[in-house]
This record gives structure tokens, sequence and C-alpha cells, in this order.
């Protein structure tokens, strides 16, 4: 039978996915943010992306407004993202920040809050 009350898991492929394209895209992030005086069209669109792609590994148990931010200077930038002490966003929170904190290639600290 279905168990509704079930606690729903974090998809472990998703989060890879996840960590993949944002490696894959951090320096393009970088770059939108650093030139959003020029281009906020871009910059938005970028953060859209970003947002889409959170989505893909929320949304399994999670359907409220994902909550995230980014920023940084020259090598230090930062992807803050916030759980809002719901115990699936706690664990896909602290899955990605581990994921990229790992990671070659990725000058980004991955941070996990409220």
């Amino acid at each position: 039978m279905f168990n509704l009350f079930g606690k729903k898991t974090v998809d472990e492929n998703k989060v890879a996915e996840f960590v993949c394209w944002f490696v894959d895209n951090c320096e393009r992030i970088q770059l939108s943010v650093e030139n959003r005086e020029k281009d906020r069209r871009e910059m938005m669109k970028v953060l859209d992306e970003v947002e889409a792609h959170l989505a893909t590994v929320y949304r399994d148990g999670y359907k409220g407004r994902i909550e995230f931010d980014y920023g940084g200077k020259d090598d230090d930038w930062e992807l803050n993202l916030y759980h809002m002490d719901k115990p699936f966003l706690i664990n896909a929170t602290q899955m990605i920040a581990d994921k990229i904190n790992i990671m070659d290639g990725c000058n980004w600290t991955v941070k996990t809050s409220r």
C-alpha cells in the first residue's frame, strides 16, 4: 500500500547531478554576479537556472519556496542554502554542501543554515 506519511529521502543521484552542474557552471555564476551592473538580465537568468537545478533535488520532499543566496569576490565565494528546519531540506542541503566542499576546481564554500 501507499506510505503517505513515510519519511522522504534525498535522491543522491539528483544531488550529484546538481553538484556537477554547479561546479561546471561556477565561473559563469561568478561572472553573472560580477557583471550585475552591466547585465542584470543575465544575472537573473543564471539565478533562475541555479534555482531550477536546486529544485530538482528539493521537489522530492519539499514543495515550498527555495531559499538560497550566493556571492563573493576573487577566490572567496559562498553558496548559502537555507533548510528552514525542514528535515528533508536539512539532509539535502548538507549533502550538497558536503559534495561541493570537497570538489576540486570549485573555489566555492557551501554553507547551510536555518
